[in-house]
């Protein structure tokens, strides 16, 4: 009987967070959003900085020439194209945002944005920057022959790209200044080498080094990614709005597409930089 009652109550409170007002709230915002208006003013200029130079310190460089030198020893940003970049972000960013209901504007198409019922959305693209850099890790190795451990560094790629976004309610100088960042490098995993003549087994790094074409990926999944979060940036301000007089909002939630359902707690949200 002891053992059914706490089982009970557990699904008493488990019952009542489900219909917390807030929970309730998101709901309403995933049914109703779809409509609402989104202006996104693209960038045009890409922000590429090599951060892993190698240079003579008893030399003393003017700016253009430490540019030069990062540029001339970039593995990856001197081959990437700024307009290829951008226009792959923001058209990744702007087709998830479609995807998922949104009726999304670019810059250019103002009077029929602003012709739109409440809420809209301003979404400037405030600044992106790619960040080239490395560094050394290190791994314990064993020796085929001898069985004898080892330590190998190995240099370990690695690009990031940083982005600044100012949102908005349309018709409202109240931005905030949204920050994220991601980042790919190459993949180093542990495999098995064998010498069979020798009777032997080791343990050999396998290296999966990136290429230009997985940093324009990175700008494909990444404008995506800022498509998702800024769905859930916009539930999440619906709720404040509308929570009932009292109430103090305690959680953010988040929209999992792949069980069509609503979680408190995010783990990866924008940081709020003003």
């Amino acid at each position: 009987m002891f053992r059914y009652f706490a089982l009970s109550s557990v699904l008493l409170i488990l019952l009542l967070v489900g219909c917390s007002p807030e929970r309730k709230l998101a709901r309403n915002y995933v049914k109703n959003h779809k409509g609402n208006g989104v202006m996104i003013v693209p960038l045009y200029e890409l922000y590429k900085d090599n951060l892993s130079i190698s240079f003579d310190t008893a030399v003393k460089y003017s700016p253009e020439q430490f540019d030069s030198i990062a540029w001339v020893q970039s593995c990856y940003i001197q081959h990437v194209s700024d307009s290829l970049y951008l226009t792959t972000f923001t058209n990744s960013m702007i087709n998830k945002l479609t995807a998922d209901g949104y009726d999304v504007y670019v810059d250019g198409s103002s009077d029929v944005f602003l012709a739109l019922p409440d809420p809209k959305w301003m979404v400037q693209v405030a600044q992106l920057q790619l960040n080239e850099e490395h560094n050394q890790n290190y791994y314990e190795m064993y020796s085929v022959e001898t069985g004898e451990p080892f330590t190998e560094g190995l240099r370990i790629n690695q690009v990031s790209l940083n982005s600044w976004l100012e949102v908005s309610r349309a018709n409202s100088n109240n931005k905030q200044v949204l920050y994220l960042t991601g980042y790919i490098q190459d993949d180093i995993k542990r495999g098995i080498n064998l010498s069979l003549l020798e009777g032997s087994v080791g343990l050999a790094q396998i290296r999966d080094s990136m290429t230009v074409n997985d940093v324009y990926r990175m700008a494909l999944d990444m404008g995506q990614k800022h498509g998702e979060l800024l769905f859930d940036y916009f539930m999440n301000d619906y709720l404040r709005e509308n929570l009932p007089a009292g109430i103090v909002k305690r959680q953010y939630f988040r929209f999992d597409r792949k069980s069509n359902s609503l979680k408190s707690g995010l783990k990866e949200r924008f940081e709020v930089v003003k």
